[in-house]
């Protein structure tokens, strides 16, 4: 039997901490290379439109700003891993002054009230216990402007598949030891591979989404090795082009 799995602040942040210079590429390998598309579809999924302030919370080392940026104004990326902040720091002047770094807790920013058009995250799930999502759903809500639209994507256990166990066995043991030869550190890895089987899907997300006032739709993908909920903040949205 598994300890607990550890869900505080500290336990997390110390573990991105460890993982921040290889997170990328054992996440694309995780995947089997779907991680960048999952990506896109995250995007895609929120319905960026052309002047809109983006939000992307729990954002690693920014992997998706080029993505919003094709459309978006500017992008205000929160992440609490100092490591993964100094990582999106080498990287911010790429984009022209049109990304603000802050080195914060996703669940608490400093974002004023209902500032952003519009809210996305990649991969930032599935570390958060049931309480820590009520938080997050309730800071989207906060953060969000009447109308507004979110997207989360998260790799998920995919329990409802055929090779489901497969793929779980593929996430516990064969990803830790890329891990181990990509970092020398095999354990963050494991521990990824327990909040994933943890996690379950972005089912569980939504009645938090609901409870804060959001409107989400879950949607699987690749036969549920991710899920994804993407929706919207009831009231007048912006007048779409």
């Amino acid at each position: 039997m598994h300890d607990p799995v550890p869900y505080d602040d500290a336990y997390v942040r110390n573990l991105f901490d460890r993982m921040g210079t290889t997170y990328d590429l054992v996440n694309h390998v995780s995947s089997f290379g779907f991680c960048r598309w999952w990506r896109s579809t995250c995007v895609d999924l929120a319905e960026v439109r052309h002047g809109d302030l983006v939000c992307d919370l729990m954002a690693g080392g920014g992997e998706c700003w080029g993505l919003i940026l094709r459309r978006a104004r500017s992008v205000v990326s929160i992440d609490f891993s100092e490591v993964m902040i100094g990582r999106q720091r080498r990287h911010q002047t790429r984009f022209g002054g049109r990304v603000e770094v802050r080195c914060e807790n996703a669940m608490a920013s400093s974002i004023p009230d209902q500032s952003v058009d519009v809210v996305v995250c990649a991969y930032g799930l599935k570390t958060l216990s049931p309480e820590s999502l009520a938080l997050l759903a309730r800071e989207v809500a906060r953060i969000l402007k009447p109308g507004g639209r979110f997207s989360f994507i998260e790799v998920s256990s995919a329990a409802g598949w055929w090779a489901g166990p497969l793929y779980r066995f593929y996430l516990a043991k064969v990803i830790p030891v890329v891990g181990k030869l990509c970092l020398g550190d095999i354990e963050c890895y494991r521990m990824l591979g327990r909040y994933t089987e943890a996690f379950g899907s972005c089912a569980g997300v939504v009645p938090h989404f609901e409870a804060a006032g959001l409107e989400p739709e879950m949607r699987s993908h690749f036969f549920g090795c991710a899920t994804s909920i993407a929706g919207r903040k009831a009231g007048p949205g912006p007048r779409r082009e």
